[in-house]
Parts: structure tokens; sequence; C-alpha cells
């Protein structure tokens, strides 16, 4: 009688005893020396050396479904291994499984009495070695007879209709049993399990509910339904501020290596009743500020004279730095000022009244020094050679070139009495760039439960039924060791919400700094310790892109505004071990609280005696609230209709124009597409908003953006448009009672490449230009004819710049290519960037 045991003892038990068996078989397939020898050689590994015993082709019986096989030789010992019989048959066997059994004699079937009776036989298969594309282990094809259902209403979904099916099922069961009393045992549990049944009905329907969109009530089930469809909700962001801190001596750090004065994540706070400008190191009075900002950069030192940075106008008065600044002067000698520090630039008092009152706070820009000249020579300061006066000239880069023209010195009105203003604006150091966000350290969430409670029978993910359980020995073996439950394990952070913030690029300018461009990334930190070692996890927004062992874990945020951490399941990221303690430091500080106006940071959290002041130069920008579940509704279904693939040159210029950097949105581009050698580049050509230049680094910045959007197997290349300058003479004759002067300041005016004082843009300005857009003769006479004082106007020329070839007089108009675009500034000191002539006629 052959059985199947879950556990196999008996081998371990005959070795111990006086008794030999079988250990297990080898068919001789892929090893034999000739093709023709294939498994007809099985060698029979025995327990022990059977010596003085040898066996030959009576003992040994090979028995298939077709009956026995015949054998050629028996032979004991195999080389130095004395304990293998070697079986050598005419040919193989077949696809189905054989017996090998030792027996007594040609007219003794009875196993050998130095053998285990259990294992003097074994089955096996000629075929093991054999390439298949199945699995080895064969499934269980028992299946579960048909079961004769109850009637049973599945309708019912309360207390009252869940006690009637199961005193209907009773009455069925039991048809001869008396009705149950209101007040005896069996209907006590009977109402106990329509309770029962009710509560579980109603977590039914409630997850029921979170599988719709349209019927859901919770953000997390909006959230995870959203990435069905590629569809991320937006989960906020944090706000930015730069602050200036104020200092009464000069603050330097102990030494290389030491930490700089203001460190990175150093809190600033809004206004505390009864607080001291320093407060102290206590969580408590921290989370009682309105918002809380903390330094995103460090600051090295502090100093004294960078509080306050006076302009130097070189003896000039009435002076201001025009739209457009990328440089200044500053007074006296600063040698501390260094690249890559920030600057505010602020008015003191307002320049036609003179008083601090009528101050524009709003013109506070800030800028990121690139270059730095204080001295003449090594040790010899930079001075005026005029006044001699020491002097220290700055540069910052073109994108944080001022917006607004700054006003140094003023003369005040005449109701003020015509006061000369020699300081109206200064420029202030000391300052770093913040964030909206209060830290939270080394909170316990506790440990990961141990599983307590496992699957009944038949039930779970890996569950088999009682009658195949019965039928297939494997299964059987499995029925016997009960599946475990994993246990739940979604820890909720004590406090919200939860901070995301946009990633922080130290190379860019402090413009592009504040408007924090970027998907925002949760600011949380977990570490799991489990027997005295310590891991930590990454927060991701999600884990469809995480391995079975990455540590990831995932933030969500419930109704309320708090985070519910999301574990990995052991194929989307890795499901942590029971006992395993985890500890979390996050921010919380979100949306438009931290939009705070400027000044309102007035408390830092410093043991720095040398602090004098704080406040914040620029207000919060940049605070967006977390996306509701109405909005997602909206967006969501049609995200995916949304199309993030570049094939044709439409859609390469499409995907161009989602690129908005924080100087302004790309205004234009044209796409080729040509076969460059052995395989095909794209050739994008880029028109910037307001005529800025294509510059490498917003060259790098759009190959950046549309690299998630090319095809593979194509080169993509960004490229500098084609200006193409024009040169256009006219005769303007003007009115008998208008000066031909003026007329002449109007046409220009007109014609120029700037924004005229009352916002409208001039003919040639860049942004009404665009890729081979064909410029028309027929609408510039029209302007020039409705400047006040003109008569008449002719054109005498009209071409590109020196070229005669492309006269468009006949035409009356000039063609471009698709990557040029015509261009005029009128700047007598680059004529090859357009020339414009007047010849007036008439008038005064």
């Amino acid at each position: 009688m052959m059985y199947y045991c879950c556990d196999t003892l008996r081998r371990e038990t005959t070795r111990t005893s006086t008794l030999n068996g079988i250990d297990f078989i080898e068919v001789i397939d892929m090893a034999a020396v000739l093709e023709d020898d294939r498994q007809r050689f099985l060698h029979v590994h025995l327990l022990k050396d059977p010596a003085p015993v040898t066996y030959g082709p009576d003992n040994v019986v090979v028995e298939g479904p077709d009956g026995p096989l015949e054998i050629v030789d028996v032979t004991t010992g195999l080389g130095t291994q004395n304990n293998i019989v070697v079986v050598e048959l005419t040919g193989p066997g077949d696809f189905e499984l054989h017996l090998l059994r030792f027996r007594r004699g040609l007219l003794d079937d009875r196993p050998p009495t130095e053998l285990d009776p259990q294992l003097a036989l074994i089955e096996f298969s000629f075929k093991v070695e054999c390439p298949s594309d199945f699995d080895c282990i064969q499934p269980c094809d028992c299946l579960d007879p048909p079961r004769e259902m109850p009637e049973i209403s599945y309708l019912a979904r309360d207390i009252d209709s869940f006690r009637e099916v199961m005193l209907d099922r009773l009455a069925t069961l039991q048809p001869d049993a008396p009705a149950p009393h209101p007040v005896d045992q069996k209907m006590a549990v009977i109402d106990a399990l329509a309770v029962l049944a009710d509560q579980v009905a109603y977590q039914q329907d409630a997850a029921h509910t979170e599988a719709y969109l349209s019927k859901l009530h919770h953000r997390i089930s909006a959230r995870r339904l959203g990435r069905l469809v590629d569809y991320t909700m937006d989960e906020g962001q944090n706000a930015r501020a730069f602050v200036h801190v104020e200092v009464d001596a000069d603050i330097l750090p102990s030494g290389p290596g030491f930490e700089p004065v203001i460190p990175a994540g150093t809190a600033f706070t809004t206004r505390l009743s009864g607080q001291p400008l320093r407060l102290p190191a206590d969580p408590e009075v921290l989370a009682r500020a309105a918002a809380v900002f903390e330094a995103m950069t460090d600051i090295e030192a502090l100093f004294v004279d960078h509080n306050e940075l006076s302009f130097y106008t070189w003896s000039d008065q009435r002076c201001c730095l025009p739209r457009g600044a990328t440089a200044a002067t500053l007074r006296a000698h600063r040698p501390n000022l260094a690249p890559g520090m920030f600057l505010a630039f602020e008015e003191l008092i307002g320049p036609r009244s003179g008083s601090s009152a009528d101050r524009d706070r709003s013109n506070r820009p800030v800028v990121r020094l690139t270059a730095v000249r204080a001295f003449e020579a090594p040790g010899v300061p930079l001075t005026d050679p005029v006044t001699t006066d020491e002097i220290t000239e700055i540069e910052w880069d073109v994108m944080d070139a001022l917006e607004r023209p700054l006003c140094l010195s003023a003369e005040t009105d005449e109701t003020f009495g015509r006061l000369f203003l020699p300081e109206v604006s200064v420029a202030r150091g000391n300052i770093c760039l913040a964030d909206h966000g209060r830290t939270i350290t080394n909170e316990d969430l506790g440990k990961v439960p141990a599983p307590r409670r496992s699957w009944a029978p038949g039930y779970g993910p890996e569950a088999v039924s009682s009658t195949q359980a019965e039928c297939c020995a494997t299964e059987l073996c499995d029925r016997e060791r009960p599946e475990r439950i994993t246990p739940r394990y979604a820890p909720m952070l004590a406090q919200g919400p939860l901070t995301y913030a946009a990633p922080f690029s130290s190379e860019s300018g402090a413009r592009a700094l504040l408007a924090a461009t970027g998907t925002p990334e949760p600011a949380l930190s977990l570490v799991g310790t489990l027997n005295l070692v310590s891991a930590p996890y990454t927060a991701r927004r999600d884990l469809l892109g995480s391995d079975a062992n990455a540590r990831d874990v995932v933030p969500e945020i419930n109704n309320e505004g708090r985070a519910v951490l999301r574990f990995g399941n052991d194929i989307n990221g890795l499901r942590p071990n029971a006992d395993t303690a985890f500890t979390a430091t996050y921010r919380v500080g979100l949306g438009p609280t931290g939009n705070i106006g400027e000044d309102r940071l007035v408390h830092v959290r410093s043991d720095v005696t040398q602090i004098s002041g704080v406040r914040n130069m620029t207000p919060g920008t940049g605070g967006r609230r977390p996306e509701s579940i109405k909005e997602m509704r909206q967006r969501a279904p049609f995200a995916f209709r949304r199309q993030d693939r570049a094939v044709t040159r439409q859609d390469h210029d499409e995907m161009a124009k989602r690129f908005v950097p924080p100087e302004g949105p790309v205004q234009g581009t044209v796409t080729d597409i040509m076969h460059t050698g052995s395989w095909h580049t794209v050739f994008v050509t880029a028109d910037r908003r307001g005529g800025l230049p294509v510059t490498t680094e917003f060259q790098s910045s759009l190959r950046a953006h549309l690299e998630r959007y090319r095809m593979a197997g194509r080169d993509l290349k960004v490229e500098r448009p084609i200006a193409v300058p024009v040169e256009l003479d006219m005769e303007v004759c003007v009115c008998a009672d208008y000066l031909r002067g003026q007329v002449k300041a109007s046409v220009l005016e007109r014609f120029s490449a700037n924004v005229l004082a009352d916002g409208t843009l001039g003919a040639f300005h860049p942004d009404p230009m665009s890729f081979g857009q064909t410029l028309y003769l027929s609408p510039l006479i029209a302007l020039a004819q409705s400047v006040e004082g003109v008569k008449a106007v002719e054109v005498t020329l009209f071409q590109r710049y020196s070229d005669a070839r492309t006269s468009g007089l006949t035409d009356r108009k000039l063609e471009f290519g698709r990557r040029e675009i015509a261009r005029l500034d009128n700047d007598p000191s680059h004529p090859g960037n357009g020339v414009l002539r007047l010849t007036m006629k008439g008038g005064r």
C-alpha cells in the first residue's frame, strides 16, 4: 500500500535501523554517453550499502501501464558508490508513471527481507528531463459535486428581513419543531445574528458606494479611482516667501564643517502674543502660530552691513532702476557679497511725498546674484574714479530682471515742498527662502500587529474546497496549515494637513524659486525598526512603480485632511513585517493659509542672540489647496483623453505650448522632422513671449519637458528662431499746424518694438510676430496714417535688410520661411535688427 503523507519520516527511521530501503531513483537521460542509451539505465540509490547482498535481474521489476519492461542486467555498485543499483533496460518507457520494486526472486514477489517493505518500491517517470511547456505538478481534477442551494432571499438588507430569512430557513430545516418564542434562547441567537448581518450589509453597501466615482464619499477612494484612468489627484502645495534676517553684529560660523548660522529648517512664525523675537525650542509654542515657515536654504553667515545696502547713483539725482534691469551699483565696499546670495529691493519712502506711509510695499523684487565686483585689484576696493567713493557692482540673472521700475532717488511734488530724496529705495541682504510648514519629529506610529486570526477551511485567497482537499493529497496537507489573515496596518498621522512641497533647485533664480514649479512631493520621512535594525521608507505618490522589495509608503489624504499611510503588499512595495515599529518625521502646513502678506513673519526659532529682527520681504505665494472630490469628478473622466505623446509636427508644437517656465509660456513653435543618417531628428524652434532670448538653459529645459512625449528612436533638438531684419523707409507729409519733430516721435513710437505708455504694443513688438507670418504693407500705412498730425504717407523702401532682391513694394508684402520671424527694432546701435527711416515733409 502506497500512502501520501505530508511529513515523510520513514526514510530517517529506516536509516537508523538494521533494514535498508530505496532513497531515490535517477533516470539517465541527458547524461547518457550514447544517444541510444538515453532512458535505458536506472540508478537506484539505497539508503545504505547493501553488501554482502547483491541484486540481479530476477530481484528487480519495472512495471508500466502496459506491463513489465524487459531488464537486460542489474549490477550493484557504481564506481566508489556501493549503495547504487544499476538497472539496464532494453529500451525506454513511455510517458506514464512506472513502478520499480525489489523482490526476493523470480517465483517470490515479496520484498527482500533486508529491505523495508515501505521503501522497497518507488514510482518514477522516464521523461523527467524532457522539455515541457507545462508545470510538472499535475493539477487536481477533483471538482465539487453540485449542491442544491437553499431558497434564500438575497434582497434582505436590514434586521427585520434578516430575521425573517433565518426563521424561514429554520422552519425548512426543522419542520416539526415548534416556532421559537420571542424570549427563548433560539430567538436571542437569531436576533444577534440579524444585527450582525445588518452591520455587514451596511459595510457591503458602503464599499459598493465607494466603487463608483459618481457616488463615493471618501477622498481616498476618489484618489485611487483616479489612478485607474491615469489621473493623479492634486494634493495641493505649500507657499513660499523670502525672509530677511536683521542682526546687530556680524555672525560667522565657528569654522569649516560647522553648522551655518541659519540652517535649513529654521522656523519663522507669525506674531505670537507675549513671545520674544527669538522663540524657545518648544514645539507647543510653534503650534500656536497661525503660520510657520521654515528656511529652505542655509545662511552661512549674517552681516550687519547687509541689513541695508544703499544704491550708488554716480552723483546723479532722480534716478531709477528701469524695467528689465539686471545690474546695479551699491554704495560702499561690500566684500562679503557673493554670487548665489539673494538680495531684496525695497522702497523706504514714497517718491512723491517722502513719507514711509506712501511707499509701495508690493514693489519688493528679490534677485539672485550672479556676479559681484568689489575689488579693483586684489586687496584694492573698487572706487568711483571721479569721487573716489568706494562702490560695489552687482549683477543678477536675466530671469530675475526687474518687472517694474525701482525708484532710487526723487524729488517730492510741489505739495510737499519739492524736496530732494537721496534714498528712496535700498537693497537688503541676509535673505533666505522659506516655505510654509512646521516640522514634527519622531512621532510614534506604533507597531505592525502580528497575525492573530486564520481563514476558516475553504476560505481565503489561497483556499480550496473541502472536497478538493480530501481528493488531492497535496492540498490536504495545505489544508492542515491554516492560512493566516494579514492584519491591517494603516496608521494615521496625528496632525495635518501634510505638507506637499515642490522640489528645490539650488541653481534657479529667485523668481523661479518663488514660483515653485515641479510636482509637489509629500514632506514625510518614515523609519521602520525591527530587532534594533532601522530602515527608511520613501514617501511616494503611488506604488504602481514600486517593486516587491521597495520600502515605499503612500500618504493618502482623507476627508479630514489627515494623512493615512498605505504600505505595499509584497507585489507593489514591501509589506512591513510584524512587530516593526514605525516613527514619522513630517511637516504640516498647506494651501492658501500660507499665502500671508508681507512683513507677517516676525519670530524666529533660534538661539543666536545677535538677531535683532526678521520679516518676510515678499508675501507668501504658491499656496494651493488640495483638489476636492467635486473637482476630481469633473476632470478625471476626461484625463485619459489628453494626448501625451508626440508623433506629428503638430503634436510637438502642442506639447511645447504646455511648457510654462517662470518667466512666461512659449509663444509658438515650429517643428521639422528630418532623416539624419540612420535615424530621425525632431527640430523644435521656439519663440518666447516678450522676445526673450532662447538661451542654452531654456533649450535644456524645453528639451527635458519634451523628452517624455517624444517617440523612441527619435532624437530631439531645440533651436533658436531665425530673426529676419526688415528695412522700411517712409515719407510722411505732416499737417501744416503740427510740429514735424513731435509727429516723427509719435510715428516712431507706434512703429517701435516696445510696450507703449497706454499698454498697447508697438507695431514690431515681438509678441504679435510669429513664425512664417507675412508682413503686409497696407496695415503699416494705415497705422502711420492714424497718427495725429499725419496728412499722407508714402513707402519708398520695403525689403529685408540690405537685400534689394526681396523688395515688397510691388507685391505689397514680405513673406518669410517657416522658421523665420520679422524683426524691426530700429536700434541705431544694432541696425542688423531692422531699420526704420522717416522723411518728414511739411508741418512746422
